[in-house]
């Protein structure tokens, strides 16, 4: 009779303790998982930093809520509140899944090569963390954990960028941070970022704690490193924000305990340590605001760091925004899909600068991307989400008049930290570390919101209905299944990158072909990408042009087919798998143009097509006429290898490789004076066009005349000093004079920005040596990508962070002024000012 009595409860006593003990392990996945997030990585595993993160993440929060629900499902109970902010967020990610499915090119869309921040399936996982957060809700001591875990995570990633900062990139570098503008956090402007909310949430939280000299020294600590790395970095923006919230927060602090002094407060009284470091927070920040260039420049030689990030500017983006909403303004060009816009809708003006081959992935801020990606419909919501959030804040922290001051600090910290990110989501575009901050961060200030609103929300109870029983067990019988599919499919996606980058790294140290082409063939076989198959059609072009090099008595005509036919096929493959990549296409008219149209018939009609795609998804680019022009002179009709050139240089006026290949038609049909007279004739109507000049010495230089073309070249030098290709010819042509002293120090300069270049290294050896032989001149530049930027150089190329006006240098850590002279006035540089 006893144990009947007692036996209830003690099964409701276990349910608790293990409802209990799920949720507080799903808690501490989340605070080892972001606590430390800034400073993850994997040594050994070369591939996509952000990827890595992304993918330990998706574990972590997938983790997190089976075990919730499972906690939920043991409980037989639940309060379920569903912030409105939270809600809109859940339908913007929505938005941005039916987007990607209505794209055209739903791979890149839902999931890209890495997951790319501007993805549906990213913003789902912001969706998921946001959600999950909510966990912390009525749990002050996790939340405590959290933000302790967040602030060691903070001082250790601190401590990391300082030594290296002295010691040099090489220490503690794992093989994966060789340079000083690599962050464990991301980009470098993301550790900028983060030294700015380190830098808020210490003011705040300083004002809350005790003297004790442990907190002061670990403030002391975080905030003087803070305000080192970002001087080092020196974001602008993120200087502005700060110096006028620490500004905010001194007036207040001046104030606080005298006429702002209420008889309700018990605040702890202003102490001269709190007073001193915002005070100093508001003088350096106030000193790069007003001498940006000048102290960043002074740190930049110091520190011997130099870095710049490249984005499109504010108006650029708007003029992309609207051509792209003009096709699909409901739903956007689809996530992640921002390139392919800025190839179809850029400014034809941009083709005049040096970032007219450069593709970005992404506008002039996260949001403002999001609008061109996702639509109206997404940019409705997102703006709706931001505008409740905004609400849910003011609510929380000024009109509920929360009791528990613990809370109240928290709410803040939150409050203050997601407000923060969010706004640097308009004016740049942050990585993964970042985005998921904020995520974290909104999720913690829906469960401060939870807490304070208890009596709001609907509460679900099995015992009172055995039909939500069932609802529950469906519910989570979903969510196991999604989080299982989801991470088996991730996993797929993140090994396959794994293996690329091994593959690639195994090839820049000498390992074979046959090696490579096994790494690629994996790679796809886990996870079919473009790139990958891509990757696989190169090496059998470079076995084709192998083959092609060999002696006429040894050529293997049978093997040559075979591996032509393989291409062929791997380059149909890569456009069926990206559609939308014009560099797909250009592949597979490199095999195509091994074929002589004499004897194929159709060929040559299939690679004008080819051509016209790539044309049609690139409209503005004239690298694809110079492309045409090379096919048609190779298979005689100079006339229309004429026409392209014209139109190539329609787009592009200084277009060197239009213009050489242009003079050596000119040379190979006999019309070499009358070219160099119409040469002329263009530079007295174009005298500050340094390719024009080049284009006169070239010719020059084919009749023998080499002390004009010297002039020619040294004139074109003179209107660009970083004229690598008028440098090359210079020095050939002061060889041609015997001058070959001049000479080599044109070749040196040609080499320092042209490390990688055999032909002009061989050429250098040869002078230095007295083997010289003057190279034979072909159709092709010898400097490729003159001018261009492309994402692989020092200079990042993002959508990142005053502006001109089409591509902006964000920040400028100890750039040279004039970096912006060769920019027109619809292109852009954001310095700090």
């Amino acid at each position: 009779m006893e144990q009947n009595i007692f036996s209830p409860r003690i099964q409701k006593v276990n349910n608790d303790t293990i409802s209990s003990f799920l949720r507080s392990t799903a808690q501490g996945i989340l605070i080892v998982l972001f606590g430390f997030l800034p400073i993850f990585f994997v040594p050994g595993i070369y591939t996509s930093l952000g990827f890595t993160k992304v993918y330990f993440t998706a574990l972590g929060v997938f983790a997190a809520l089976v075990l919730l629900s499972l906690s939920i499902l043991r409980s037989g109970s639940a309060r379920v509140v569903v912030p409105p902010a939270l809600a809109f967020f859940w339908l913007f990610s929505l938005t941005a899944l039916a987007s990607a499915l209505l794209s055209g090119d739903s791979q890149d869309a839902l999931y890209g090569n890495v997951l790319e921040v501007h993805t549906a399936g990213f913003l789902v996982l912001m969706a998921l963390v946001m959600t999950v957060a909510m966990s912390f809700s009525s749990a002050k001591s996790g939340v405590t954990r959290l933000f302790t875990a967040l602030g060691v995570g903070a001082i250790l990633l601190q401590v990391f960028h300082i030594l290296r900062l002295f010691i040099g990139p090489e220490f503690l570098s794992f093989g994966i941070f060789t340079s000083p503008t690599v962050s464990l956090i991301g980009s470098f402007n993301d550790l900028a970022i983060f030294s700015g909310l380190v830098i808020l949430v210490s003011l705040m939280v300083m004002q809350q704690m005790s003297a004790r000299f442990v907190g002061k020294a670990f403030s002391l600590l975080l905030i003087v490193s803070s305000l080192i790395l970002l001087a080092v970095v020196n974001f602008y923006t993120v200087w502005l924000i700060v110096g006028f919230l620490a500004l905010l927060m001194c007036l207040y602090l001046i104030s606080k305990d005298t006429w702002l002094k209420t008889t309700e407060t018990d605040s702890l009284p202003v102490s001269r340590f709190t007073l001193s470091m915002v005070g100093l927070v508001c003088i350096v920040s106030a000193g790069f605001i007003v001498s940006g260039d000048f102290l960043g420049n002074s740190v930049s030689r110091l520190t011997d760091i130099s870095y710049l990030e490249i984005r499109p500017s504010a108006s650029a983006t708007l003029d992309i925004t609207k051509a792209a909403l003009g096709e699909n303004a409901l739903l956007g060009v689809g996530p992640n899909r921002f390139e392919d816009a800025w190839r179809e809708y850029k400014n034809p003006v941009i083709n005049q600068t040096v970032f007219w081959n450069t593709n970005f992935s992404a506008g002039n801020g996260y949001i403002p991307t999001l609008f061109v990606t996702t639509g109206l419909a997404g940019g409705a919501f997102l703006l709706l989400f931001l505008g409740a959030f905004l609400y849910l804040g003011y609510k929380t922290l000024l009109v509920s008049k929360v009791a528990d001051q613990g809370w109240y600090l928290v709410g803040s910290v939150a409050f203050l930290s997601a407000s923060y990110l969010w706004v640097m989501t308009l004016v740049y575009v942050p990585g993964v570390s970042i985005l998921l901050l904020s995520a974290l961060m909104t999720g913690i200030s829906f469960a401060v919101y939870v807490t304070v609103k208890e009596n709001t929300g609907v509460i679900i109870d099995v015992t009172t209905s055995r039909q939500y029983g069932l609802l529950l067990i469906a519910a989570v019988l979903v969510i196991i299944i999604s989080s299982t599919l989801s991470v088996i499919g991730l996993s797929k996606q993140f090994v396959s990158n794994v293996v690329y980058a091994d593959t690639v790294r195994a090839f820049q140290v000498g390992s074979d072909l046959a090696s490579v082409e096994a790494g690629l063939t994996r790679a796809s076989e886990l996870n079919s990408q473009d790139l990958f198959v891509s990757e696989r059609a190169q090496i059998r072009l470079a076995e084709l042009n192998n083959l092609s090099a060999v002696d006429p008595a040894s050529f293997d005509e049978q093997r040559f087919a075979a591996v032509l036919a393989e291409g062929i096929a791997l380059a149909e493959q890569a456009i069926a798998l990206d559609g939308t990549n014009p560099n797909n296409y250009i592949l597979l008219t490199n095999f195509y143009g091994l074929l002589d149209p004499t004897q194929f018939e159709g060929v040559r009609e299939r690679n004008e097509a080819l051509f016209a795609r790539a044309r049609e998804l690139d409209g503005t680019n004239p690298y694809y006429f110079i492309l045409m022009a090379q096919y048609k002179a190779r298979i005689g009709d100079l006339e229309a290898s004429r026409t392209h050139l014209e139109e190539a240089i329609q787009l592009k006026s200084n277009y060197t490789d239009a213009l050489f290949l242009l003079s050596q038609l000119d040379i190979q049909e006999g019309n070499t004076e009358a070219a160099i007279a119409g040469t002329r004739s263009i530079i007295s109507l174009e005298p500050n066009n340094p390719t024009r000049y080049f284009q006169l010495g070239v010719l020059l230089a084919t009749t023998n005349n080499l002390t004009a073309a010297a002039e020619a070249f040294e004139f074109a030098v003179s209107l660009d000093t970083n004229y690598a290709n008028a440098r090359y010819f210079l020095g050939l042509t002061y060889l041609d004079l015997e001058r070959e002293e001049d000479a080599l120090t044109q070749l040196r300069i040609v080499q320092q920005t042209n490390q990688d270049n055999e032909i002009v290294r061989t050429l250098i050896e040869q002078v230095e040596t007295g083997t010289y032989v003057r190279p034979e001149v072909g159709m092709e530049v010898p400097i490729e990508n003159e001018g261009g930027v492309s994402q692989s150089e020092d200079v990042t190329t993002t959508t990142e962070r005053p502006d001109t006006d089409l591509v902006t240098p964000l920040n400028q850590t100890g750039t040279e002024a004039g970096a912006e002279e060769e920019q027109s006035e619809e292109t852009t540089s954001e310095t700090p000012q």
